[in-house]
């Protein structure tokens, strides 16, 4: 467990390290969730399965959009109320994300299994595969509480001292899905319904556990019963911090909406399968380097709060760093063995095996630097800068990436299609290295504020 008086003087390096590690490896097993349902279905159940569960996609990032909005958003406030001394009021702000997530689990689905089929036709989903997308939101749907519950309290375990704790869990129920995925889809063939009653089974474990803690003597923010009461201006406040991370993962839910559309549109459900097997591929690194902000935001939020800057500067320095070494790898690994990568998804193929890896090569460009968008987005929002984390969010998605999407296949053809997520990234890239040269300007600036006055500084000795 890292306690307070660590946080504040043990080496940048550590600390990283220790809160990273265990982050990667909860977010990179949370999301092989999902992925493993990619894997079982396109070997149990074929292309047509593979579709179906790219088309159905978007409706399962919305939720997991809900639920990483309250995760990250409740653990940013915690951190920065942690290290300003405001224990009591972490502790409310834990307890009311239990509230809010319990009502929203309800409602979304009570509401997404009221408008199933309205929603099936909305995704695009020919009358074939159809039947299989409804076959694997049902099961989604109803159980939306556990796929909010899961995404929502595993930063919050980590803020309060325990990651290897939440990694521990995230590894067991990972491997609890990938052995109901393989019961239920390849011996006993149950087919997408299968896939999504295991995923579901996982997830309701990872929520169980994590609650648990802040009900156990070992929590340092351990909720009571009158903590639970809703307040409606610490829920805006959360969601307001939250309100980022919605964004950039509601974004990739509208992302393979229109990516889906647009292949219908120049293409057939082979290329949708495709992108399936693409995007699957891709969201494995995209998974690391959100591990990696997610590492580093307690360290930035607690001395961000403690005011100890230079402290600051050096952790988003170090992600930045190694989320730019993430990138550079998967891409050479996508761009040296995509055939491999693609055969894991569906070996039998050929025509989708083709056509997966001519695009996987265009894709792929976008993992150069995609982690270094990340990290920047999540360090503001991590000090509270929604503004600024908005603005990186918005405008990779509005301002390049959907205009690319509708632009470059009027040019190109499919092509364009694959081409408008690398080049829009590019263009993203260099408008937040503008953003963060000017960021650690100022930071190095109040470092030098703070050791001139020593008010803030004056019971710590922090290490720069």
């Amino acid at each position: 467990m890292v306690n307070d008086h660590q946080l504040c003087h043990d080496s940048i390096c550590s600390l990283f390290c220790r809160f990273t590690l265990p982050a990667v490896a909860g977010i990179v097993v949370a999301g092989i969730q999902t992925i493993v349902d990619g894997f079982f279905i396109g070997n149990g159940v074929g292309s047509q399965g593979l579709a179906a569960i790219t088309l159905a996609f978007p409706v399962l990032m919305f939720i997991v959009a809900i639920g990483i909005m309250f995760g990250i958003g409740s653990s940013s406030l915690v951190a920065l109320e942690l290290g300003c001394g405001n224990r009591k009021r972490a502790r409310r702000i834990v307890a009311n994300v239990f509230s809010i997530l319990i009502l929203l689990g309800a409602a979304i689905s009570a509401t997404g299994l009221l408008f199933l089929h309205h929603l099936i036709a909305l995704l695009g989903a020919s009358s074939s595969s159809g039947a299989m997308v409804e076959d694997y939101l049902g099961i989604i749907l109803a159980g939306a509480v556990f796929v909010l519950f899961s995404l929502a309290m595993e930063p919050l375990v980590r803020n309060d001292g325990r990651p290897v704790f939440a990694m521990k869990i995230m590894v067991v129920s990972v491997m609890i899905n990938v052995l109901l995925d393989y019961v239920f889809v390849i011996r006993m063939g149950l087919g997408m319904g299968g896939a999504a009653f295991a995923t579901m089974i996982a997830f309701a474990m990872i929520s169980v556990l994590n609650a648990s803690h802040f009900f156990s003597s070992r929590a340092k923010l351990r909720v009571g019963i009158r903590d639970f009461a809703i307040d409606p201006i610490l829920l805006g406040q959360i969601i307001r911090s939250g309100m980022p991370s919605f964004v950039m993962q509601f974004s990739i839910s509208l992302l393979l909406l229109v990516h889906n559309f647009m292949l219908l549109r120049y293409g057939s459900e082979v290329e949708v399968s495709a992108f399936g097997i693409i995007d699957y591929s891709f969201s494995m690194f995209y998974m690391l380097f959100e591990g990696i902000a997610m590492g580093m935001q307690p360290i930035i939020g607690f001395n961000y709060g403690a005011g100890l800057y230079g402290r600051v500067s050096r952790t988003l320095k170090l992600a930045m760093l190694a989320s730019f070494v993430v990138g550079v790898a998967g891409f050479m690994l996508f761009t040296i063995f995509p055939g491999v990568v693609a055969g894991i998804f569906n070996p039998d193929d050929a025509h989708l095996l083709d056509v997966t890896v001519n695009a996987m090569r265009i894709f792929m460009v976008s993992l150069l630097v995609q982690g270094v968008i990340v990290v920047n987005a999540t360090y503001y929002q991590s000090v509270n800068k929604i503004r600024s984390s908005m603005l990186i969010h918005l405008g990779r998605v509005f301002v390049f990436v959907l205009p690319l999407l509708f632009m470059l296949p009027a040019l190109f053809g499919l092509t364009g299609i694959w081409l408008a997520t690398p080049v829009a990234d590019v263009m993203m890239f260099v408008v937040v290295m503008f953003m963060v040269s000017g960021e650690i300007k100022r930071l190095e600036e109040k470092k030098l504020e703070c050791l001139m006055s020593r008010e803030k500084c004056k019971n710590i000795t922090p290490q720069y």
